[in-house]
């Protein structure tokens, strides 16, 4: 008998087939051939010496470490990623602010399009507004001449259809040399009551309205006595705007249409 006390744990073969008896040389030879499959682990004596082969466990230490170095290459990964992370947004950023710009730069380009356009649907010095084109001549003419001349620059005389239009060509008119005195710096638009007196009709024959007119109620002076239209000793039969213009909305009087006078003539823009 061995001295000392002799352990085996966990002593596994593989399964194998039964044999059928056979000779001793035989199953020698067939339990080398299996030997690979055999496991040992654990194997204690009782000087308490442990022998770890084969497929023995790993240490606690090699275990903790391995956690470590998994952690710390999950941190580096994370620090990775959120690099990568902000890398992106920086970029988005970038991006984006650079659209903005192309936005931005886009629309200026494409409003002083429209605004090229819009001036192109008016012939050469003639401004546009709302859909019209309009412009003042400074030479002087009878009404009656001033009409037939806005039809050889291919409009009218002015038809005035509400204050906004109004408000844009008294703007117009009151930046240029008109008086009191000087009724030839007034200038003629497309308005006559010479027909019936007092019923005043546009160049396209449709009737003044009541809400939209502006007639200069003081008659150009501080005083309401003679509001306009006034048909001065019965003679004033043609529309004009100029004197107070400057000042005030309200700038229509009415004279006699053979007094030359500048005009102010309207078309339609071209669609």
């Amino acid at each position: 008998m061995m001295s000392g006390e002799l352990i085996y744990s966990n002593l596994i073969f593989s399964e194998t087939q039964k044999q059928s008896p056979a000779k001793e040389d035989d199953i020698s030879k067939a339990v080398t051939e299996r030997e690979e499959d055999v496991t040992y682990s654990d194997i204690r004596t009782g000087a308490n010496l442990q022998v770890h082969a084969g497929k023995a466990g790993i240490p606690d230490s090699v275990t903790q470490q391995a956690k470590e170095d998994l952690l710390s290459k999950q941190l580096q990964i994370y620090k990775l990623n959120v690099t990568g992370t902000n890398e992106l947004l920086g970029n988005v950023t970038a991006m984006l602010s650079r659209e903005r710009l192309n936005y931005q730069k886009n629309l200026t380009e494409v409003n002083q399009l429209l605004a090229n356009v819009t001036a192109k649907q008016c012939a050469i010095g003639w401004e546009s507004y709302n859909g019209s084109c309009y412009n003042l001549y400074e030479d002087k003419l009878t009404w009656e001449q001033s009409q037939y001349a806005c039809i050889h620059e291919g409009g009218h005389l002015v038809i005035i259809e509400s204050l906004q239009e109004q408000e844009f060509i008294r703007m117009k008119v009151g930046n240029t040399n008109v008086g009191n005195t000087n009724m030839g710096n007034n200038y003629w638009i497309g308005m006559t009551d010479m027909e019936t007196e007092g019923v005043w009709v546009w160049m396209d024959n449709t009737t003044l309205n009541d809400s939209i007119k502006f007639w200069d109620l003081n008659n150009g002076t501080d005083a309401d006595k003679y509001p306009e239209p006034n048909n001065w000793e019965g003679k004033e039969h043609c529309a004009q705007m100029g004197r107070r213009c400057s000042n005030q909305t309200s700038c229509w009087l009415d004279l006699d249409c053979k007094t030359p006078s500048k005009r102010i003539c309207e078309s339609r823009s071209i669609k």
